[in-house]
């Protein structure tokens, strides 16, 4: 997901603050946010069950070309971010 420079994101952000929300969920799983470019980290943001609509907050430094990358390794979702503020080193 590209964030910076898009939707009041300055290109120069150096973080992003989400409100990640996971919902229609098929299978016990997680979800995972980390700078794009870089290893998947060994933690998750939102640990999921069938049927949750799951929502929370997430910072995290915005990785190659502006971008953050979602993983959800174990079901199938819908995964809702919204951007609603950057940080700027």
């Amino acid at each position: 997901l590209v964030v910076a420079g898009r939707g009041g994101v300055p290109a120069h952000a150096t973080a992003a603050v989400l409100n990640v929300t996971v919902t229609n969920v098929t299978a016990p799983s997680y979800v995972t946010v980390w700078p794009t470019g870089e290893g998947m980290p060994g933690t998750s943001n939102l640990n999921l069950l069938p049927g949750q609509t799951l929502a929370n907050l997430v910072i995290c430094r915005i990785g190659a070309g502006g971008a953050l990358t979602f993983a959800n390794k174990l079901a199938e979702s819908d995964v809702i971010a919204d951007v609603f503020a950057y940080l700027v080193e």
